[in-house]
């Protein structure tokens, strides 16, 4: 074979080699592209809940206060906010809610014992611990079934945003009766705990929609505009989310 015949050869050769090596590096080159876009899709997945209308509009108005929590939407066991306050009176222990609603909930109860009305928080924050402790003796107590109606289950509580409270008076001995909402500090709260962001967030004949027996107690901010806009429409927060 001469020499131009080996040199050609070689070329060709030379030209096989780079193709192949070409084609097993795109090959490489794709499955690593591949398994990194696979395992960011997989965290995202974890991490991220599928779009709900009911949570379109909190987005929206750009408020940490409109987290919504009830039989179908939850928070994670570990989940605590990180700016829980101290917020009084209390009838015992000491009550914490998130620091927006804590003074909030301070100039409430301010106003309320300016108009004869003297209320106490019964209970504000709750770990999912605590939570998980007292739905399981309202089960015990009184059946599942019965219990769902005024317990959350763990994770599932509002008490668990440090945004709820359920508050009471001496006219019912400090209970969380229904009967609260004939009373007079009642009355004044279902009037006027808007006007410090606050809703009554079980209200009567809305059950259906909650999922909860009428609670006149059981208050949550949502910051004044809001709560306002609730009011004047007579809605609850699952209402008021897909109203977008």
């Amino acid at each position: 074979m001469d020499r131009n015949a080996r040199k050609t050869n070689f070329k060709i050769f030379v030209g096989i080699l780079i193709v192949i090596l070409f084609f097993v590096m795109s090959l490489l080159v794709a499955g690593f592209l591949g398994g990194k876009v696979g395992e960011s899709d997989a965290d995202l997945r974890q991490v991220q809940q599928p779009v709900d209308p009911t949570q379109i509009k909190s987005a929206v108005n750009a408020s940490p206060y409109l987290i919504l929590v009830n039989k179908t939407h939850g928070v994670g066991r570990n989940y605590r906010p990180g700016d829980l306050t101290p917020v009084g009176p209390a009838v015992k222990g000491d009550q914490e809610l998130r620091k927006t609603a804590a003074r909030a909930f301070k100039q409430m109860i301010a106003a309320a014992e300016k108009a004869g009305c003297h209320i106490k928080v019964t209970s504000a924050f709750r770990s999912y611990a605590l939570q998980e402790e007292l739905y399981k003796g309202y089960v015990n107590k009184d059946g599942q079934e019965d219990a769902e109606h005024y317990s959350a289950r763990p994770g599932y509580s509002e008490h668990q945003t440090g945004l709820a409270a359920d508050v009471s008076a001496a006219s019912v001995n400090y209970q969380l009766v229904q009967s609260f909402g004939t009373t007079k500090e009642g009355k004044w709260l279902a009037e006027n705990a808007y006007r410090y962001g606050f809703i009554i967030r079980y209200p009567k004949g809305k059950e259906a929609i909650t999922g909860y027996e009428y609670e006149p107690w059981h208050l949550r901010y949502v910051g004044t505009s809001v709560a306002a806009e609730m009011y004047q429409k007579g809605i609850t927060l699952e209402e008021y989310l897909k109203d977008v």
